[in-house]
């Protein structure tokens, strides 16, 4: 079954609180994926984060010493379809802006190849190798304007957010799938380091029936 990309919800405001929380819809269909993404400053750290009261998955955190930030990457497979609570919780209170975008996928598995890289300088690029049917989502966080994220390089994406976190953080999704294969992903700002990360959300592939009639037969004499 082919990856459909579904509903997104983004967010970029101050919980004030230890843990901040908004609805977002999952599409209906089979092979459900939700991909998260927070990023905020590291004055406190993220302890986990649900979804309709489901624990989500991490596929990756990383503390940006120099930047001031920090940022986690959750999944769950099969969530529940429909309205639903999202929930990002922290070892205390925020109070500077949070970045969080969720993406709503059909079709789709976890378990897709990462790039978590620190900032250095732009254009930073890094490689990441997906399978057949895989689409590439990608962000960053920057002290300046964030100029271009290209998936792959030379293919710059619209944004699909930019926010403000006391740092400038932007992400950018593949406009298509992949063929199975190795590509470049390319981030630019104005002028200073931006980091890289990155997310193959992977084809859930669908096993064939196995026939009922192995193919054996007697001879009747």
């Amino acid at each position: 079954m082919a990856v459909s990309i579904g509903n997104k919800t983004q967010v970029n405001q101050t919980p004030a609180s230890n843990f901040y929380q908004f609805t977002h819809n999952q599409n209906t269909g089979n092979d459900g994926l939700l991909v998260v993404s927070v990023v905020m400053t590291n004055t406190v750290s993220f302890t986990n984060a649900t979804y309709g009261g489901v624990a989500m998955s991490q596929v990756f955190v990383r503390n940006f010493g120099g930047l001031s930030q920090t940022t986690k990457l959750f999944v769950l497979e099969n969530p529940n379809t429909g309205n639903n609570t999202f929930r990002i919780n922290f070892t205390g209170n925020q109070f500077n802006p949070i970045s969080v975008f969720v993406l709503s996928c059909t079709g789709a598995k976890a378990g897709g190849n990462i790039i978590n890289l620190a900032g250095t300088s732009s254009p930073k690029n890094s490689n990441i190798t997906v399978l057949d049917g895989s689409y590439i989502y990608s962000y960053c966080v920057s002290t300046s304007a964030i100029l271009g994220i290209e998936i792959p390089n030379g293919n710059n994406r619209p944004a699909e957010y930019t926010h403000n976190t006391n740092r400038q953080v932007r992400g950018g999704l593949s406009a298509s799938s992949f063929t199975a294969g190795t590509y470049n992903i390319t981030h630019i700002t104005s002028f200073t380091s931006v980091t890289m990360q990155t997310y193959e959300i992977q084809e859930k592939s669908v096993t064939p029936p196995v026939s009922g009639n192995d193919g054996d037969f007697f001879l009747m004499m």
